[in-house]
């Protein structure tokens, strides 16, 4: 009898704790929306809040930068703000956490100066007071001990037809948490500090946000 209680109270042990975080930001799809409604992103996470944007029944690759505290709700972006979506209604994309995949596209921006920086299969860094410098991403890794962070490194693409470029390479760090641009009231999950290194020995040291591109 005392082998079955101490199984029971095991059970209700483990059923009593919380399942594994669901890493953020990450991109979901919306599911269980009526094909002729749409999901409510709301300014507050609650119910009763206001109606700031929507997003359509069938949409995939939205963006949930992080949930509230009672893991019913995911903030995402609408507009030139950040709102709040039911998570019931949002699924998880199929694939690993960001951190891990050196195919997970990602838009990287920042200001003052204001650039760009597109790190995927066609990577770009698009700078205020320069042209558009091609690059080849060489490396993306996570960081070793710390899962909220990784590194990329990435080399100018020479093109026959164009100039030397000025940007030699860039290298940087991205890190998983909350990041605003300054500009807008939307948020985003990902920071980056970038290094830019020039032709003339000259490092230019940058500071942005990143979005989880689908």
């Amino acid at each position: 009898m005392r082998h079955y209680a101490a199984a029971a109270l095991l059970w209700l042990i483990c059923a009593a704790l919380p399942a594994a975080a669901q890493e953020f930001p990450a991109l979901y799809s919306v599911t269980g929306v009526a094909a002729d409604d749409v999901l409510n992103i709301r300014s507050a996470p609650s119910a009763s809040s206001e109606i700031i944007g929507s997003l359509a029944p069938h949409q995939t690759g939205v963006e949930v930068v992080q949930a509230d505290g009672s893991g019913n709700w995911g903030l995402v972006n609408s507009g030139e703000r950040s709102g709040w979506a039911a998570l019931r209604y949002l699924a998880p994309e199929p694939g690993d956490d960001w951190r891990k995949r050196q195919d997970q596209a990602l838009e990287c921006f920042g200001t003052e100066p204001f650039w760009s920086l597109s790190l995927d299969e066609a990577s770009y860094l698009r700078t205020q007071d320069g042209p558009i410098t091609p690059l080849t991403l060489v490396a993306r890794e996570p960081a070793a001990g710390h899962r909220g962070k990784s590194g990329f490194y990435a080399v100018s693409r020479v093109d026959s037809a164009l100039p030397a470029p000025e940007i030699r390479s860039v290298s940087g760090t991205l890190t998983a948490q909350h990041c605003t641009d300054g500009m807008s009231d939307r948020t985003y999950g990902i920071s980056i500090d970038l290094l830019q290194f020039r032709k003339a020995g000259q490092m230019d040291v940058l500071t942005g946000c990143c979005s989880l591109v689908p």
